[in-house]
């Protein structure tokens, strides 16, 4: 009860206006990593998340429905109200303190406590209010820090905002662009709070804990370089150390080819390599992933078509590290490649459409398909078909609706009775505000 008080009024907070000093997020660069021109290969799972907290201004409420249905079992769903408001101080000789609260309230007065959605609320399905964002950022000339809590966008470990809340990070973070058109980065991050934390979406726990492997493992250690200096031409390159786990190698290149002001291609190619170091207390990661990706926008007439192949050849499949989304081009919004658990294959197709060219404006549509497989078939093979609307009434007010379906087929070489097909469903409101 008191957790449900605490959060209604910070959600009347939220709602009115506040006198102090409060920038506008979009004014400052305050996520990590990604700059403005950077060429983004676009995947199915971050359009789907693109109404994240990196793009948020000073604060945000937000309504959310799930529901999931999966063969044999009974029917589960969520009923949330939530939101977040930021808070960043003045700068004080390149020094400043930026605060984030966020809230989710589970609306779902007497619904029996075994049919909750897990996704939206703690690991009780309870209510929850939550310090999301406490840190000091640094910054002089071309260097930036950033220590505490806080967003991340980076390969392996990003916000994924497809449910109430998104993914933070503890961590600790520099960033530098002295190098015109190179922007290189480190850092070290230690928790994960959220709704992919796989422990308690409502705390901050230890990513050894998140990620299964105990005590002996002390954070996971990065370092990257992207280069911008060439047009239409985006290089990145990131290095990432799971103490005592694996160290991992990823590489991504992306080029825009313009054939007109309304209509281009984007073409994309990725490179993911793990192997396990120290103690490898997770055994065996050899993962050797390669992928690539091409989109077709012809704006003009609204439309976009993608499609994605992903294939690993290592001995353990594509690396299942990844705190958030993951990189691989062929995500969808359940599946990706790692899912497989061994060396495998996944591709996938997609439309879009901007009902702008029809004087609809701010509505957009959206269908995918994508397949994932072992190699052995007989061990994992999944179908899903995803449609997604999003509607932008204004600057301020957007909804998403997106469903899926997921189905398991059985292999030649036996059958995947443990997993059963599902379809779930899911529509979220956004309300922004300064």
């Amino acid at each position: 009860m008191k957790q449900i008080l605490l959060g209604a009024i910070l959600l009347m907070i939220m709602s009115i206006d506040t006198y102090g000093e409060v920038l506008d997020r979009n004014k400052e660069n305050n996520t990590t990593v990604l700059s403005p021109d950077q060429i983004k290969v676009k995947t199915v799972r971050n359009v789907l998340g693109m109404n994240n907290p990196l793009e948020h201004t000073t604060g945000q409420l937000r309504t959310g429905y799930i529901t999931h249905k999966e063969d044999g079992s009974k029917r589960n769903s969520g009923y949330a109200l939530g939101g977040h408001y930021h808070l960043d101080t003045k700068r004080w000789n390149g020094l400043k303190v930026g605060l984030s609260a966020y809230t989710v309230l589970n609306l779902g007065v007497n619904q029996n406590p075994l049919n909750v959605n897990p996704d939206f609320f703690d690991a009780d399905g309870n209510s929850f209010i939550q310090l999301t964002e406490a840190y000091l950022d640094g910054k002089w000339g071309n260097t930036e820090i950033k220590l505490g809590r806080q967003l991340l966008d980076t390969p392996h470990a990003d916000s994924d905002d497809i449910r109430m809340i998104p993914n933070y990070f503890e961590a600790y973070t520099l960033r530098n662009n002295d190098i015109e058109g190179l922007t290189l980065s480190a850092g070290l991050i230690t928790k994960m709070a959220g709704w992919e934390n796989g422990v308690d979406a409502a705390k901050f726990v230890k990513v050894s804990e998140t990620l299964g492997a105990g005590g002996g493992m002390n954070g996971i250690a990065y370092a990257s370089a992207i280069y911008e200096g060439i047009n239409d031409l985006t290089l990145s390159l990131w290095y990432y150390h799971y103490n005592n786990v694996a160290d991992v190698l990823y590489a991504e290149a992306g080029y825009v080819y313009a054939f007109s002001q309304e209509r281009s291609l984007t073409f994309g190619l990725q490179y993911d390599g793990s192997s396990k170091t120290g103690s490898a207390l997770l055994g065996e990661q050899d993962g050797r992933t390669y992928g690539m990706s091409l989109e077709f926008a012809a704006e003009d007439i609204g439309i976009h078509l993608l499609t994605a192949y992903n294939r690993d050849g290592g001995n353990t499949g594509a690396t299942g590290l990844s705190l958030g989304g993951g990189p691989f081009f062929t995500s969808m919004e359940n599946q990706t490649l790692d899912a497989v658990g061994s060396a495998g294959s996944a591709w996938m197709i997609g439309a879009g459409y901007h009902f702008d060219v029809i004087g609809i404006n701010g509505l957009v549509a959206g269908i995918a398909y994508g397949n994932f497989q072992a190699r052995d078939s007989g061990l994992y093979e999944s179908h899903e078909t995803d449609t997604v609307f999003e509607y932008a009434w204004s600057d301020k007010l957007s909804l998403t609706a997106a469903f899926a379906s997921v189905r398991f087929d059985a292999g030649k070489d036996g059958d995947n009775t443990a997993l059963k097909n599902f379809k779930q469903f899911r529509f979220i409101v956004n309300y922004n505000f300064n």
